[in-house]
């Protein structure tokens, strides 16, 4: 039998068809996104991992450590890591717990034949959809939407150039958030800067919503679009809270 770590080295989720989902906070799922977890189990058609807090450790690369700030990141922003760290390490799928609407075996077939590609998404839906980065290159995605993928659905390939900027980026932004993150760890699922609590406090977390994915996916897709490929592969956006 292949230890867990040999299996982890070896794990190949383009290849063995894998899709990772994450409820990564300690409260409980409600109706509707429990709902959407076993329509993902149920209708996605290739094994499905999903890693909560109970089995997080199992699915940390044996040497690859997950970054040293994901303990003090909200329940939001830990799962957007999650999909950073699985798409690079692991490749194969990840999908945010909402309504699944069509088998996924088609998708990861179409992207295991072009091997020049990095990943499959689906396009973002307007430009409403895309992470509001400031400035230039802010509307320079919004005039180009229609070349970038969403950011709840997808597949990769492991190690990829895409997958390795990303990363990279992502614990760049770690990286300098730490000692800051250590001082104001979040308080709440979704805790980002500046969100008041009741009675009136604003958060000092360091970390705006679409900060960690959205700011650090987008302007990487758009500067790679040529290597992602575009399908139906967008869960449904509604009534999953």
């Amino acid at each position: 039998m292949r230890s867990r770590d040999e299996y982890l080295r070896n794990l190949d989720g383009l290849r063995d068809q894998i899709v990772f989902c994450s409820w990564a906070g300690t409260n409980a799922l409600s109706p509707q996104r429990a709902m959407a977890l076993l329509s993902v189990t149920m209708r996605i058609g290739v094994p499905v991992v999903c890693v909560t807090p109970g089995n997080l450790m199992d699915w940390q690369h044996p040497d690859q450590p997950f970054h040293p700030a994901y303990e003090f990141l909200s329940a939001t922003h830990r799962a957007d890591y999650l999909r950073t760290y699985f798409m690079h390490h692991y490749g194969g799928g990840y999908t945010d717990i909402k309504q699944t609407l069509r088998p996924w075996r088609g998708f990861f077939e179409r992207l295991q034949a072009h091997p020049g590609h990095d990943g499959l998404g689906y396009t973002e839906i307007s430009p409403r959809g895309v992470a509001p980065v400031p400035g230039p290159m802010g509307d320079e995605l919004r005039a180009n939407y229609q070349k970038l993928i969403g950011l709840c659905a997808f597949i990769y390939r492991k190690h990829s150039p895409f997958t390795t900027a990303w990363l990279a980026a992502t614990h760049a932004l770690l990286d300098a958030k730490l000692d800051a993150l250590r001082t104001h760890p979040a308080r709440h699922p979704q805790d980002q800067t500046g969100v008041m609590f009741e009675g009136g406090e604003r958060s000092q977390y360091p970390i705006a919503w679409t900060e960690m994915l959205g700011n650090v996916f987008h302007p990487l897709v758009l500067q790679m679009h040529e290597r992602i490929l575009h399908d139906e592969i967008a869960p449904s956006f509604t009534q999953y809270r």
